[in-house]
């Protein structure tokens, strides 16, 4: 299992998991809920520690070349209206404590919720000969939701960290609990994921 798994960390950055972070009033209950950093700092370092590369996806949105760009859904609408992850900031870094290892993996900063849209993470699976991918991050209903099912249309297993996410409202984060249970192939708790990577 070991060789052909990977742990996904998606937007572990500033701006939504920092308490300075622009959508800080947004995510709140719900990051506090699950205490999401403390818990992705803890899956990476057991999965480290198990030998299961670590791929980290930022995703960092540059305003000034997006003049004009007119939302196309709700949750557009409100990274655009709050400047959330721009590039160049604080707010896009990574949050303190992840510690980046040579050993990890971080992917070019995408601007869409998928790494699979993106086309960034497709060689390093191949690359490590992965299977199955163990999905934490942030948010819920946006690179959570999207890695997962993108995961599947791609030909991998995705299983869903269940308490290691947040989104930007405790009702959205309940119906995207529902929703990945669908379109994932099983959901875990940390303490789940990280016995299982021991074992």
């Amino acid at each position: 299992m070991k060789s052909e798994s990977i742990l996904l960390i998606t937007s572990a950055q500033n701006d939504l998991l920092d308490p300075t972070g622009a959508a800080w009033d947004f995510v709140r209950a719900t990051v506090v809920k699950n205490d999401v950093p403390k818990k992705l700092i803890e899956l990476a370092r057991a999965a480290r520690a198990s030998g299961i590369t670590v791929i980290h996806s930022p995703i960092q949105l540059d305003y000034s070349a997006m003049t004009g760009f007119e939302p196309l859904s709700a949750i557009q609408r409100v990274v655009l209206n709050n400047k959330l992850l721009a590039k160049g900031t604080r707010g896009s870094e990574f949050i303190a404590g992840l510690n980046i290892r040579s050993e990890d993996s971080v992917l070019r900063p995408r601007q869409g919720f998928s790494s699979f849209w993106a086309k960034t993470i497709q060689s390093e699976l191949q690359r490590i000969g992965a299977h199955t991918i163990y999905i934490a991050g942030m948010l819920a209903e946006a690179c959570v939701e999207s890695h997962a099912r993108d995961a599947v249309e791609n030909g991998y297993r995705p299983i869903v960290i269940s308490d290691a996410i947040g989104a930007t409202s405790a009702g959205l984060l309940e119906a995207s609990l529902l929703t990945l249970a669908l379109h994932s192939s099983t959901m875990v708790t940390t303490e789940q994921a990280i016995i299982s990577w021991k074992s």
